[in-house]
């Protein structure tokens, strides 16, 4: 039984990044039965995975595999004790990841990773990689998370993304990996590079049929402004980009678009917050009226969620247009005078229901008109 780090932990490493590293270790030489008589918790329903329960990393036992249907669950594979490690980075998805470590620090490369990394090259192991459609996201991802080191991607490794895209696997994808890896990739400052890449390779329309037009606004338009917000909200901001180059609210179809994405919610309530906000913005024209900023107010749920309108307020002013900067500070300005203007008994004696809240709208419509004069 022979234990090997293997992948991300090294690549992130060997390129400088600081750690911590999430270490996946690879076990050659072993079985199930033995794995689970050292104390390891079988995690993997498909595959031999194994978590230690001290360290919670994950342990897999080497393995190769062949492709036997469509999508990312169509594979057998063979994990004997005889397979090596050899065999099971072969099955790895680029170069710069089928890099191993023995437990007395050696590293192991038998597809010149080492090299890609110093050349800055994101290379398929072998013909294999057109067999799992995830990895066209996956390089995508990388070309997002790795930007900063200036990597591109081999010519050979773009020849077989594309006969993945032409052979129509993606759409086997299983939607909540399509996620995974969007979310990771929305966690990088080059986000947009991902959409990029997917949109170099045709696949934005399988992957992402709803973000149809995005390519238009990669093209034309810069997203690096919004580099350093939260992922919601970079997700939010590519809506809002796709949603000036179409012809129907992408606001109105936030349902349906989470349904397919399966985005969590606090990813559709910054999108909604900022899609609704950008529309009530950009259709007031010179001074901005009492009753749109209590529009903007209200559908950011202000009251309840102080700190989420200030993110959406933020956000807007990221945009490189002074006026609307203007615009941003008189809303928060308006919103800092009327949240204190609550309900009191004596003030709304004798109302009730929708009268109340008529009410309370009326005067905080009126002090914010008091603060615009």
């Amino acid at each position: 039984m022979q234990i090997y780090l293997v992948g991300g932990a090294i690549r992130d490493r060997l390129l400088g990044l600081p750690a911590p590293f999430e270490q996946d270790w690879v076990v050659v030489g072993s079985s199930p039965e033995e794995m689970e008589s050292k104390g390891f918790v079988k995690v993997g329903k498909s595959f031999p995975v194994y978590i230690d329960p001290k360290t919670s990393e994950e342990y897999a036992l080497a393995r190769t595999e062949s492709k036997s249907g469509h999508g990312y669950h169509g594979f057998d594979f063979d994990a004997g004790p005889e397979i090596t490690l050899e065999e099971d980075l072969l099955r790895r998805d680029l170069t710069i990841n089928a890099i191993a470590e023995d437990e007395m620090g050696n590293l192991l490369d038998p597809y010149n990773g080492i090299a890609d990394l110093e050349n800055r090259v994101l290379r398929h192991v072998s013909v294999a990689f057109r067999d799992d459609p995830l990895r066209v996201l996956r390089v995508a991802r990388f070309m997002s998370k790795l930007n900063s080191f200036g990597f591109s991607i081999a010519d050979e490794t773009k020849e077989l993304i594309s006969e993945i895209v032409n052979s129509g696997e993606l759409d086997y994808l299983v939607p909540e990996r399509v996620w995974l890896e969007t979310e990771k990739a929305l966690h990088t400052e080059s986000f947009d590079l991902y959409f990029k890449t997917l949109c170099d390779f045709n696949a934005i329309n399988d992957i992402y049929p709803d973000l149809n037009g995005i390519d238009q606004v990669i093209a034309n338009s810069s997203l690096t402004a919004y580099k350093n917000v939260s992922p919601e909200l970079k997700l939010a901001s590519l809506f809002c980009a796709v949603d000036t180059v179409r012809d129907e609210n992408v606001v109105d179809h936030l349902d349906e678009i989470q349904n397919r994405i399966k985005f969590p919610n606090s990813y559709k309530s910054f999108a909604k917050s900022a899609l609704r906000t950008t529309k009530i913005l950009n259709e007031s024209r010179g001074n901005i009226s009492a009753d749109d900023i209590y529009e903007i107010i209200q559908a950011t749920d202000a009251f309840r969620n102080p700190e989420d309108f200030m993110l959406i307020m933020e956000f807007h002013k990221l945009a490189d247009d002074g006026d609307l900067k203007v615009k941003i500070r008189m809303i928060v300005d308006a919103f800092d005078s009327c949240k204190e203007i609550g309900y009191d008994k004596k003030s709304f004696e004798g109302l009730e229901g929708d009268a109340i809240k008529e009410k309370l709208d009326a005067l905080r419509i009126e002090k914010i008109n008091s603060i615009l004069k």
